[in-house]
C-alpha cells in the first residue's frame, strides 16, 4: 500500500570500509514507526493512515509488491548518493546501501555534518533513515538497525563496546534458525557470545557465526561490490578552430543528433531528456535542452525539437566544441511486425497507399494494438512540439486516480514527469458500475436552486447562474458519500456535508447537467455538464 505525499516505506544502509573512519549505515524506520509489517492485512494497513493525510492527499491506492521495482528504487538512491557523498556505493538488498566515505567527510566539515547532510537529503525524498558511522561494515550495519539513536558515530576501537548490548541478530546471521538455537542456550546479546569459547561455538554452530563476529570487530576482511557509474550516451565534435558560421554549427548539431539516435536505437532506448552543449571560445558553455513526453529515437523528431533553439544560439567569437548528451532515456516500445512486412507504427502510412489496405477489418482481434501505438506516437510528438513552443509546465496530461470521489478522479501531471504504473480501480468506482460522468467538471461546484415536488425525487425546475431551466428528463439519484475511514470535516471543495445525491438532468433547452443535492441540508449544486 502506498500513501500519496507521505513518507515512503523504503530502507537505506550506508557504510565505508577503507582505512580510517569510514563507515556509515542508514535504515528507514518509517515502516516500524507506523506499525507496518510483513503479513499485515490490507484493511489493517489502511487503518494506520493518518486521517489528516488522507483528507489532504486523497484515498490510498493498492498495488502488488514488486521486489524488482524496489531494487530499482534502491539503485536510484545509490546513484544519487554516488554523485553527492562518495564515489563508492554498494547495494545491500532489500533495504540497504553501503557507502565508503573515507576522506570525504572533510568536504562537509566532519562526520556529524556529513550525517546531517545525508539525512537532509533523505528527508527531501520522503525517506526516514537511521545512520551509523564506524570503521567496519558489520558494526555500522548492526548499530544502524539495532542502535538506540537514529544517528550514531562509533569511535575507532570502540566496536566491541558498541556491539555488546545489541541482540544476536545484529551480526547478520546467515540462518534465522541459528539465532533461535543461541537463544535456547541463553545467548541473546553479542556480549554473551564474545565470552564463549570460539572453538566450541564453531564446533556446534559452524564457522559462519565466528566469521560474522570477526568482521564486525575488524578482525576479518570484508569487501563489497560497488555500483558502476553509468555514463550517459553522448556524441561530440571538437573543431580545429572557432567556428563562426551558423550554418556549420546547425549542420554539426544535426549530425550529432542523428548519430546519438542511431546509438540509442541499437540499444532499444529512446531519448526523454537531452541537451546540446556548445562551448564558445570566449563565453561560458551554452546549454540547449529538450524534453520529450515519450521515449523516442526518431532523429527527424529530435531534430525538429532542437533546430529552432539552435538557430537562436549566440555564437560569440566562435564555437570550439559541441556535444549532444542523452540526460535521461527510456525503453522503446516493441514494434510488432504486421502483414506484408509493415511495422505497426507505420501501419497508418500503409493504409493510405498501396494496393493492400491494412484497415481495422484486416487486423483481426489485434487491430486495437497498432492503432494504440500510432496514437501514442503521434500524440507524444504533438505534446513535445507544444511543450517546446509553450514551455513544459504549460502542457499537462490527466492521470486517472483510483477513487470514487469526483474531485479526486484525476490529477494533472507534466508529460516529462515519471508516471506511476497503472493503478487498479476500486471495485466501487464509477468505472465498474458503468455510471456516466460529465465531460466538464466545475471546481468548486456551483450553487443552484431546485424546485421539488418530492423531497426525495428529481427537481422539476432549476435556477442556475441567474437563469431558470425546466427539466425535461432526469436520471438518478446516485448517492456518493465520503469513505467511511475518512473522518475529515469537509470534502475537497470545503463543503461540510457527508452525502450527495447526484442527478443527470436534461433541460428543455438541450443542456445536460450533473447536479447533486445534500439530503441533510437541502442545498443544491451544479457539479458538471456534458458538452
Amino acid at each position: 500500500m502506498r500513501q500519496p505525499h507521505a513518507p515512503k516505506t523504503s530502507c537505506l544502509l550506508l557504510t565505508r570500509t577503507s582505512g580510517g573512519r569510514a563507515s556509515i549505515a542508514a535504515r528507514c524506520n518509517e515502516a516500524a514507526r507506523r506499525g507496518v509489517r510483513v503479513g499485515l492485512s490490507l484493511a489493517e494497513a489502511q487503518a494506520l493512515i493518518d486521517p489528516r493525510v488522507r483528507a489532504k492527499s486523497g484515498d490510498p491506492w493498492v498495488e502488488e509488491l514488486s521486489e524488482e521495482r524496489d531494487l530499482r528504487a534502491l539503485h536510484a538512491v545509490g546513484m544519487w548518493l554516488m554523485t553527492r557523498f562518495s564515489p563508492v556505493v554498494a547495494l545491500d538488498p532489500p533495504e540497504g546501501l553501503f557507502l565508503d566515505v573515507a576522506g570525504t567527510e572533510r568536504l562537509f566539515g566532519d562526520e556529524n555534518d556529513l550525517c546531517r547532510a545525508i539525512l537532509g537529503g533523505m528527508h527531501r525524498f520522503g525517506l526516514g533513515a537511521r545512520i551509523a558511522v564506524a570503521d567496519t561494515i558489520g558494526t555500522a550495519w548492526a548499530v544502524s538497525r539495532f542502535g538506540q539513536t537514529p544517528r550514531a558515530i562509533v569511535e575507532s576501537g570502540e566496536e566491541g563496546a558498541a556491539l555488546a548490548d545489541l541482540p544476536i541478530e545484529a551480526l547478520r546471521l546467515p540462518d534465522p534458525a541459528l539465532g533461535d538455537a543461541l537463544r535456547e542456550l541463553g545467548v541473546e546479546r553479542i556480549q554473551q557470545l564474545m565470552e564463549l569459547d570460539r572453538d566450541r561455538v564453531a564446533a556446534r554452530f559452524g564457522a559462519d557465526l565466528g566469521l560474522r563476529l570477526d568482521q564486525a570487530l575488524g578482525r576479518a576482511f570484508e569487501t563489497v561490490t560497488p555500483l558502476v557509474y553509468e555514463t550517459p550516451p553522448v556524441t561530440e565534435r571538437i573543431f580545429e578552430g572557432p567556428v563562426k558560421q551558423l550554418a556549420a554549427v546547425v549542420q554539426t548539431a544535426e549530425t550529432l543528433v542523428y548519430e546519438l539516435s542511431a546509438d540509442l536505437a541499437r540499444a532499444r532506448r529512446g531519448l526523454l531528456e537531452g541537451k546540446l552543449v556548445l562551448k564558445p571560445s570566449d563565453l561560458p558553455a551554452r546549454h540547449v535542452p529538450i524534453a520529450l513526453a515519450r521515449p523516442s529515437a526518431d532523429p527527424k523528431h529530435l531534430w525538429t525539437m532542437l533546430k529552432p533553439k539552435v538557430d537562436h544560439v549566440h555564437l560569440g567569437f566562435g564555437i570550439e566544441s559541441m556535444r549532444f548528451v542523452a540526460v535521461r532515456t527510456g525503453r522503446l516500445p516493441t514494434r510488432q511486425s504486421s502483414a506484408f512486412g509493415v511495422d505497426a507504427e507505420d501501419a497508418g502510412g500503409a493504409r493510405r497507399s498501396g494496393p493492400h489496405r491494412l484497415g481495422p477489418h484486416r487486423l483481426g482481434p489485434h487491430r486495437l494494438g497498432p492503432h494504440r501505438l500510432v496514437l501514442d506516437k503521434h500524440i507524444g510528438e504533438l505534446i513535445d512540439i507544444l511543450a517546446a513552443r509553450l514551455g513544459l509546465p504549460a502542457v499537462v496530461v490527466p492521470h486517472e486516480e483510483a477513487t470514487h470521489l469526483p474531485e479526486r478522479a484525476f490529477t494533472l501531471k507534466r508529460p516529462g514527469e515519471p508516471q506511476e504504473p497503472p493503478r487498479k480501480p476500486l471495485q466501487t468506482s464509477a468505472a465498474h458500475r458503468g455510471a456516466p460522468r460529465p465531460s466538464k467538471l466545475f471546481d468548486p461546484p456551483e450553487p443552484a436552486t431546485f424546485d421539488l415536488e418530492d423531497m426525495h425525487g428529481a427537481p422539476q425546475r432549476i435556477r442556475w447562474r441567474g437563469i431558470a431551466y425546466r427539466v425535461r428528463r432526469a436520471r438518478g439519484p446516485e448517492r456518493i458519500a465520503r469513505p467511511w475511514w475518512d473522518d475529515s470535516p469537509a470534502w475537497p471543495d470545503g463543503s461540510p456535508h457527508t452525502v450527495r445525491d447526484y442527478f443527470r438532468l436534461e433541460t428543455s433547452c438541450g443542456r445536460s447537467l450533473w447536479t447533486f443535492r445534500e439530503p441533510k441540508h437541502g442545498r443544491a449544486f451544479i457539479h458538471g455538464e456534458w458538452t
